[in-house]
């Protein structure tokens, strides 16, 4: 893209300065005592060249603008009008009147134009390359000499005859001067079209001189110096606008870059929120492993602690305060389904002596298996509860009366009359029981565990009479 451009670029000057050079050359080839049609005919085609040439790229500076909205635009539109306007007037001032007396228009327009082309250059300069910002005194320069054009500017409506003119004249060649010095000091500094400006400013330059010497008398002010007057300013203007190209295509191409950079830097922060994304979803996805397996161990121990908490840890049985919730619970549910519930509580006959004799672990293993016997003997619904040391609970639900809990009370005889094996040992348990049944509105878990206590301990002193009679074993009844 770069080289097309200035391919293009270099093939516009090709063309243009062979075009642009032949007429200058051609009046001058015109002698002076045969000034006729044919100098008026090549003075006017040139003159018209140059301001149809300045004014397309006033058209073209606008247009930029529009697209673009850089101000170095408006200011360089400024420029060329100024320009365009006193390479007018010095046409129409010496290749068709020589030697006649200028008209007002004439001899204002050139000065108001140079002195609006100088005063637009002044500022394009500053713009262009920025020097408030990086070259303070260089800037300073500039200022004082667009404040110095805009004198000249004003004094075309004030001053009479030829003083505005000469004070362009004279001004102009060290503002170009300075411009060129702006211009090298930009290329060092590598702005983009620095090297145009410094041909352009040095083309004004050569043009501002040659303004200077015809309007001190030092050349002839027609024929060849003219041409080359106008051929060096519309030169500057020619390049200036290919300099405003140059920088609009680095600024684009930075734009691209920028964009470019903008767009990987994008994509990079994609691909790593892609991976950061990856990374959260196995992250989480672990964590969902740790928090299911916590939560596991948590239900694991919050069932530990239940069974703490509700049950014996010697048997596994039921303890008081679950044996409590299951007899006011059942009561409830008997009511429900209008049945009763039944509590069945015995105690081994000094276990205590058992204890003494053969120790606690002999002790405890008696009760683990005495326990696992009652356990076999009730229904699944039923409850076997051991509130204390050798005392334990049975609770019977959907029961109707007495002669279910006698049931229950032969079988527990049965079973606790069964040998037991510990370590060698054989034991043979005798056990007292007591009973109570629902029957009231008052019943609750206090009053019937009450009352079978009651007729249990009633039983342990009636049993001696019971084995002395033969007789079966049987309960207290409420």
């Amino acid at each position: 893209m770069d080289e097309r451009l200035r391919a293009f670029t270099g093939a516009r000057l090709r063309v243009i300065l062979p075009v642009a050079l032949a007429l200058p050359l051609a009046a001058f080839a015109q002698p002076d005592a045969q000034a006729g049609s044919g100098d008026l005919l090549t003075n006017l085609i040139a003159t018209v060249f140059y301001v149809g040439f300045t004014a397309a790229l006033l058209l073209k500076s606008l247009l930029q603008f529009f697209t673009n909205r850089d101000r170095c635009y408006v200011v360089y539109a400024g420029f060329a009008f100024g320009t365009g306007l006193g390479l007018l007037a010095l046409g129409l001032l010496h290749g068709f009147a020589s030697g006649e007396p200028a008209g007002r228009w004439t001899t204002t327009a050139e000065p108001f134009g140079l002195a609006l082309a100088g005063l637009c250059a002044a500022l394009f300069t500053r713009e262009y390359l920025h020097t408030a910002a990086r070259s303070p005194r260089l800037d300073l320069a500039l200022k004082v000499f667009a404040a110095l054009f805009a004198i000249a500017l004003a004094s075309t409506f004030v001053l009479p005859g030829d003083y505005p003119s000469t004070l362009i004249a004279g001004i102009s060649p060290a503002f170009a001067l300075l411009a060129t010095a702006c211009a090298i000091h930009g290329r060092q500094q590598r702005r983009p079209g620095a090297t145009i400006l410094i041909a352009g400013w040095t083309a004004m330059l050569v043009g501002a001189l040659l303004f200077l010497a015809t309007h001190s008398g030092l050349l002839r002010p027609a024929g060849l110096p003219i041409h080359a007057l106008q051929l060096a300013w519309t030169f500057g203007v020619l390049t200036m606008s290919l300099a405003l190209a140059e920088r609009t295509g680095s600024n684009w191409r930075e734009r691209v870059a920028r964009h470019a950079e903008e767009l990987a830097s994008l994509e990079h922060s994609i691909e790593s929120l892609q991976a950061s994304e990856q990374f959260l979803t196995q992250g989480m996805a672990q964590r969902s492993q740790e928090i299911e397996s916590l939560t596991h161990r948590l239900q694991e121990s919050e069932q530990r602690f239940q069974q703490m908490a509700h049950h014996d840890p010697l048997t596994g049985l039921a303890n008081q305060l679950l044996l409590t919730d299951r007899i006011d619970q059942g009561i409830i549910r008997a009511k429900r389904h209008n049945t009763r519930i039944g509590v069945v509580m015995l105690d081994f006959d000094e276990f205590s002596a058992i204890n003494d004799s053969y120790g606690q672990d002999v002790g405890d293993e008696i009760l683990r298996i005495a326990a696992q016997r009652l356990r076999s003997i009730v229904r699944e619904q039923d409850t076997v509860a051991r509130p204390e040391n050798d005392q334990f609970v049975i609770v019977l639900e959907e029961v109707f009366d007495m002669n279910d809990l006698q049931r229950v009370a032969n079988a527990v005889t049965l079973v606790a009359g069964e040998a037991i094996q510990v370590e060698g040992q054989t034991f043979m348990l005798d056990v007292s029981m007591g009973s109570a049944i629902s029957g009231n509105e008052g019943s609750n878990a206090v009053t019937l565990l009450k009352q079978a206590s009651k007729l249990m301990r009633r039983a342990k002193e009636g049993k001696r009479l019971n084995r002395q009679q033969g007789g079966p074993r049987s309960i207290a009844r409420a």
